[in-house]
């Protein structure tokens, strides 16, 4: 008995030991790789957007990271980001293009969105550097209180293509008017400078970049910039809608790759880009671009993507209907 015990532990032993040897292989093949390449950074939307600036930080740290000899960002802005999503869908799954994905690469998905044609959960989700903390941003003259906004006639609230601002609309009983059409949010903070918009809803580093034309009414959970700012959690939202809200922002600001990576490769970035969370250089520089750096790994990304493969065709179809046509309306 013993030596069948003894000959087991051997044998679990050397497993171990073969598996690790093969991952430690894998990952020094994936950083032999990457040696001398160019990283590409898809953006989805127009240059000076969120979106961008993000993608260009990282842009500026990945080959401290992972010893590409520099990496590269490239805006393919169009149907509010179909454009880029579909463009890495079929990109050869080599690791080398990357994208910070908004929550409506899954939403286009799940409501079947015109032109799209990928499928949200084959990407490579790498995880998350930059958390976004969406906030709705209202011109400077309009009030911020929620009781106050009830009251207004109407919001016109600009988007690239609507989102979070029917759910906004639901969550609140606020007179919203979604005005469509609009690229990144530079270009919705120079229509509210015009006068041609009220709001929008952006990231909250948005609205400190803009402070001087807008105010921030709330944001989706507390945030130290903006400590006098009330987040969901302390308002009189309506369910399910606030929940609906928080799930999809769950996964704001995942940055994924091509579909077919190798898992080496996927592991070699991940741990890249959580890298980059820790190098002085980069904390300091998103500082100053008040950006807030905080590591989400792949698998805790991988469980907010959950509840929306439970969801139920009518309750899909019932959100489809009030991000997409419910408060949709022109400008006047």
């Amino acid at each position: 008995m013993k030596t069948r015990m003894t000959w087991t532990w051997l044998t679990l032993t050397l497993t171990c030991v073969v598996l690790l040897a093969a991952q430690a292989s894998a990952a020094d093949s994936a950083a032999d790789f990457y040696k001398g390449k160019r990283i590409t950074m898809l953006v989805q939307y127009s240059p000076g957007g969120t979106f961008d600036i993000r993608a260009r930080w990282m842009a500026r740290h990945l080959p401290a990271v992972t010893g590409a000899r520099g990496a590269i960002v490239r805006n393919l802005p169009g149907g509010g980001g179909v454009a880029g999503y579909n463009r890495l869908f079929r990109h050869p799954p080599d690791g080398l293009t990357l994208l910070t994905a908004h929550t409506k690469l899954v939403a286009f998905d799940l409501f079947k969105q015109k032109g799209v044609k990928y499928d949200y959960d084959k990407f490579g989700y790498l995880g998350r550097v930059i958390p976004t903390n969406t906030a709705v941003l209202l011109r400077k003259d309009f009030p911020t209180d929620i009781a106050e906004l009830r009251k207004l006639k109407r919001i016109r609230i600009g988007a690239s293509s609507p989102f979070n601002e029917g759910m906004i609309a639901e969550m609140f009983g606020l007179p919203i008017t979604i005005v469509p059409g609009y690229g990144g949010s530079s270009e919705r903070m120079a229509a509210i400078a015009r006068g041609e918009l009220d709001a929008t809803t952006a990231a909250v580093s948005t609205g400190l970049r803009f402070k001087d034309r807008v105010n921030i009414a709330f944001s989706y959970a507390k945030d130290p910039r903006t400590p006098d700012v009330p987040s969901l959690a302390e308002l009189d939202a309506k369910e399910p809608w606030r929940s609906y809200a928080l799930s999809f922002s769950d996964i704001f600001g995942t940055v994924v790759t091509s579909p077919g990576v190798s898992e080496a490769k996927r592991q070699f970035l991940s741990a890249a880009l959580k890298k980059i969370t820790t190098l002085k250089k980069a904390q300091e520089e998103a500082g100053k671009m008040k950006l807030v750096v905080k590591w989400t790994g792949p698998d805790e990304l991988k469980r907010a993507l959950k509840p929306f493969l439970e969801l139920t065709p009518e309750t899909t179809k019932r959100l489809k209907h009030v991000i997409e046509r419910k408060y949709v309306g022109k400008l006047q």
